[in-house]
Order: C-alpha cells, then structure tokens, then sequence
C-alpha cells in the first residue's frame, strides 16, 4: 500500500504553504500537530515524518532529531533489541518533538525509551554500575507502563522483579547526562547524512513510495 495514501491531502498542503511572508510568526496549528501525531501512530518511516517537519519549518534540530538513527550501545547483541521498543523510540521521540514545538522550545534530552534501547544491549555484555542499574530499571518501568508492555494486573515493573520502586530524583543526573549524549549523537549522524536542508513534496512522495531508500540500520556508538 502507498505510504502517502496515509497523508491527508490537506495536510500536505498545509505543510507546503510554509510560513505567510505576512505574519512570519505563523505557526503550526493544534489541528495539524494532532494529524502529525496520527500518522506517527501508523507507523510512517521517520524519515518521512521529518520531510514533513522540513516543510512545516520546524527547527533544524528537530528535523534531525526524528530523521536520525536509534542509537545503541555498540555490541554484539544489538540484535536482541524487541522490535516494538525500536517503534517506540520513534513514536516517543516525534511526542517530545511536538510537545517543545508547541512549548517553543528545543530540549537538551532523549526520551526514557531511548535509554532504555540504547542499554539493553549492555546489560547482556557486563555486569554495569549500580547507577545504571538503578536508570535501566527506572526507564524500563516508566517505558513499559507507558507502551502497556506489562503483564496483566501488573501495576509496575518493580512488582516482576520483587524489587523497591526508583524514584526519579534518584537517577535525574545519569538520566540526564546519558540521555543529552544520546540526543547530541542522533543530531549528529543526522547532520552527516545532509538533514537539515529543506525538501520538498517531491522528496515525501520519493520516501513514501519507496521507503527502502532509507535506512533503519540502529547507529552503535560507546557512551559508558
């Protein structure tokens, strides 16, 4: 099935209008930003989703942001990653994505879902410091609760491991310093690849018919 068949003609031609020479100050409205959010829930390429940032003119930071990749941590089990936590990832980054948009902010951070996917691999190399135990656990919670990945009649992740519930507070720095590492490294890889030049409706219709081009290949990198 044509990806674009997904995209409301409107919508597209929202997008394109770009900002009104008159009012410079033009923004998204609520009604576009929750057709943007559809069409994340449908699973559309994120590269595809970027396009349509590009055209709505949202910060460059944010296109690449969404277009790059999901980072992990380099091992050999990159592999054992489920795939719904890596459509989760997208899903979860387009949220914050939107959310500064109509904050009019540009964050330092990546999602709890994001952490979570770029540690899992390192839990199965090597025992890791009690610090990051204590953060794979919080996002793992905060991750699972949100995306209904719990057991039925489970309340939290704690309850399955017969473990102490960990409080945010607890892991905010390492939270926060693995999480921004995370954010710079996608921003970066997205750079590369040349993310950040305006495209057009071309450029959507290509990707959309023939989202092979474009590579959901995870970036492995070291941050620990």
């Amino acid at each position: 099935m044509d990806q674009l068949s997904f995209i409301p003609e409107e919508l597209v031609r929202t997008l394109q209008q770009g900002k009104d020479a008159a009012n410079p100050d033009t923004r998204c409205s609520s009604s576009t930003l929750e057709m943007l959010r559809l069409l994340a829930s449908l699973d559309v390429p994120r590269e595809l989703l970027a396009c349509m940032l590009e055209m709505a003119e949202f910060s460059m930071h944010h296109v690449r942001y969404l277009a790059g990749p999901l980072v992990m941590h380099r091992s050999s089990w990159g592999d054992a990653t489920p795939g719904w936590l890596k459509v989760a990832c997208v899903q979860d980054r387009f949220e914050l994505i939107l959310s500064e948009y109509e904050q009019e902010q540009v964050g330092d951070y990546a999602t709890p879902t994001e952490a979570l996917a770029y540690m899992m691999p390192a839990t199965m190399e090597a025992p890791m410091h009690r610090n990051y135990v204590d953060l794979y656990l919080w996002s793992g919670n905060e991750v699972m609760k949100k995306h209904n990945r719990l057991p039925e009649n489970a309340t939290s992740f704690y309850e399955l491991i017969g473990g102490h519930p960990i409080e945010f507070s607890t892991v905010k720095n390492d939270f926060q310093d693995l999480s921004r590492s995370i954010r710079r490294s996608v921003v970066k890889h997205a750079a590369q690849q040349g993310w950040g030049k305006r495209r057009n409706r071309a450029k959507v219709e290509a990707i959309a018919a023939d989202p092979a081009q474009v590579s959901d290949q995870p970036e492995q990198v070291s941050l620990f």
